[in-house]
């Protein structure tokens, strides 16, 4: 026989004035009553004051710090909403449960780990150890022979989408890795395998920190009980961003009081990629009907010049809960819409006005250039390197440090010089059966023929390893040509052709998912048609600071760069100048999210990007581009800015280049 005993409140710390400051929105979310709440923070709105401020107005009252639970989505917003709690209540060792879904989930895990059959002090894989695992499981499965099968960063990326997701295996390998679809059976095995395999080891991965508390919470219910007395009080900032398992932990750990505070923007949803699902936000008023909604529209971040445009844009979309961003900022310079010839222009365009901002006094930290995928920066990586800007990229490698760059300019660069001993073992050693040795005796062969274009003409005339030969027999026929003097005065068709020749076929087999890559290589493409011929390009690679993996002039960690990054990586970030590049007709919106909820999701990433200046906002895109299939093309304004060019008053100022 069990008594419930039930802990009456503590008596209210003395006050500190944890009200001051607050706008009239936030004071109503820090004080609401002890039922469901939606809080709609737009950007730059005081979203983590508001929360941090919420949680001491609970202390205030009564509540017992150890019974709240904070759950946030990065490690800093816990420790900074720690901080900023000490600060506000003027004590620290307030113990509030506060921390990521994933750390509050190991910890509730590890005090029922018997329950999975655990070790207390289980281990939890980081993402090289999982793929260690994982290699090893997919080599000791069955599989057809001379077959590839996918690798195991891939293996775990399938594996992580499908539980954060809620999607069956099959129809993610169709959409992510779509080469290995004759293997979803094998695919299966090697999880499975990986599964077991890790349980028994007494180990978890990352994903397993979400789905083992849900399972805590469905299937144990003596832990559920235990768990949901424990805590009084939810709050979930960043609710947009959850996916199907965290909704439903919240939902399991909210059952019984159902006093639980969800913080997020639906209009700042971009992560559907991850497994985020917006309806979890939309849908929160139907799964609990009694809530009540609150919305947070005064932002402290941009001028109203820039609010204007934003609001306007996302006003667009149906899927939302409207809100209108206003702010008491001053006055701000009205965006500006700039239409560039080509790339190139855009490019040097940005170049220049960096420079401009500098000499006004803008901190080049303070200056972001965003953008929709990772290619669109090529031609802005060079000009910023060619005028001495240093930069910081956010999100990928510089585009000529990337593999798959360095590949294919190995192969002009060996052409352009054949005593290039680097270049020639970078594309040798490509071929399987081909080590540095056996590199190092085809290459000394080469030098000493005296007729290297007819001797590759040959290949039987090498010493090539005989498992080799007939995988270096089209490197070595497509290199001939390059010797020739139609290719040596083009270097975008030399490298069309060594691409046809074997190096897409290449990527095919070795990459996963090689689309970005074809993508990278067209735009490589593009670049070289505008040089004369191989060596004139390789020289403006060579002699354009930035473009070559050797480049020191932004190697000091000390040195102000300007921002690089796609809008995704700056999600939660700010500056005070923000570049937003390539706003062409399938560049952003991409072709393939062009309709639909996916269109929706394309405009919440603008309406993110145009929300991270504080000032200046500076819209681009390049009146025409090249297209590997189409040369040289128009370019049509980006249905976005079409949609603000309607707008009245008008929201942007056009800027005509001379």
């Amino acid at each position: 026989m069990s008594k419930t005993y039930r802990m009456q409140p503590t008596a209210p710390v003395p006050a500190p004035a944890h009200l001051d400051g607050l706008n009239d929105q936030q004071r109503a979310v820090v004080t609401a009553p002890f039922q469901p709440a939606l809080v709609i923070a737009g950007p730059g709105s005081g979203k983590t004051r508001t929360l941090t401020h919420r949680i001491a107005h609970l202390i205030q009252a009564g509540v017992r710090p150890e019974r709240i639970l904070s759950l946030t989505f990065t490690n800093k917003a816990a420790a900074e909403m720690s901080r900023r709690l000490a600060d506000l209540l003027g004590r620290t060792g307030y113990a509030v449960a506060s921390g990521t879904f994933h750390s509050i989930g190991r910890r509730l895990i590890q005090e029922h780990a018997d329950r999975f059959g655990l070790p207390p002090n289980f281990a939890t894989l980081d993402r090289e150890d999982a793929e260690g695992l994982m290699k090893r499981c997919a080599a000791d499965i069955t599989k057809p022979p001379d077959t590839r099968f996918p690798k195991a960063s891939t293996l775990r990326d399938l594996l992580s989408a499908a539980i954060n997701t809620g999607r069956d295996l099959e129809p993610l390998i169709l959409e992510r890795a779509s080469a290995f679809s004759a293997l979803t059976a094998e695919i299966g095995d090697c999880i499975a395998l990986y599964q077991s395999r890790k349980f028994e080891a007494g180990v978890t991965d990352f994903d397993d920190l979400l789905v083992l508390w849900r399972r805590l919470l469905r299937e144990h219910d003596d832990v559920r009980e235990t768990l949901q007395r424990r805590f009084d009080h939810l709050l979930v900032d960043e609710f947009q961003d959850t996916n199907p398992i965290q909704c439903e932990i919240v939902d399991l750990m909210a059952a019984r009081h159902r006093s639980v505070m969800v913080v997020g923007d639906d209009c700042q949803a971009i992560y559907s990629f991850r497994g985020a699902d917006i309806s979890n936000i939309l849908n929160f008023p139907i799964r609990y009907p009694e809530a009540v909604t609150f919305n947070l529209e005064q932002n402290y971040r941009s001028s109203p010049e820039l609010l204007a445009l934003a609001n306007v844009s996302i006003s667009h979309n149906t899927a939302q809960f409207p809100k209108q961003l206003f702010t008491s900022n001053p006055a701000g310079p009205i965006p500006a819409n700039i239409i560039a010839r080509d790339e190139s222009e855009q490019a040097a365009f940005v170049a220049q006005r960096i420079l401009e901002l500098r000499d006004e006094g803008v901190e080049l930290a303070s200056i972001a250039v965003l953008y929709r995928a990772h290619w669109h920066s090529m031609e802005l990586q060079i000009e910023l390197g060619r005028r001495n800007i240093p930069f910081e990229i956010r999100s990928g490698l510089k585009f000529f440090e990337q593999r798959h760059i360095k590949d294919v300019l190995s192969l002009l660069k060996f052409a352009a010089n054949p005593r290039d001993t680097i270049a020639f073992f970078r594309f040798a050693t490509l071929v399987d059966g081909i080590g540095p040795a056996a590199a190092a005796r085809i290459h000394d062969q080469l030098l000493s023929c005296g007729a290297i274009p007819e001797t590759l003409s040959n290949p039987r005339l090498l010493s090539i390893p005989k498992r080799a030969a007939g995988a270096f027999e089209p490197i070595a026929k497509v290199l001939a040509e390059l010797f020739s003097e139609e290719l040596q005065q083009s270097p975008s068709r030399a490298i069309e052709r060594l691409r046809a020749a074997f190096y897409d076929d290449l990527l095919a087999r070795i990459d996963d998912n090689p689309a970005n890559r074809i993508r990278d290589l067209d735009t490589l493409v593009a670049y070289a048609a505008g040089q004369p011929n191989i060596p004139a390009f390789l020289d403006s690679l060579a002699l354009d600071p930035g473009t070559g993996s050797d480049f020191q002039a932004d190697a000091n960690p000390e040195t102000e760069r300007v921002i690089l990054s796609s809008v995704h990586q700056a999600k939660g970030l700010e500056f005070q100048s923000v570049f937003l590049i390539w706003l062409a007709e399938d560049q952003f919106p991409s072709a393939r999210s062009a309709t639909g909820d996916e269109l929706e999701e394309e405009r919440r990433l603008f309406y993110v990007a145009a929300t991270r200046a504080k000032r200046d906002l500076y819209l681009l895109r390049p009146a025409t581009y090249f297209s590997r299939t189409e040369g040289r093309v128009y370019a049509r304004a980006s249905l976005f800015l079409e949609e603000l060019a309607q707008s009245r008053p008008p929201t942007f100022e056009s800027w005509r280049l001379e």
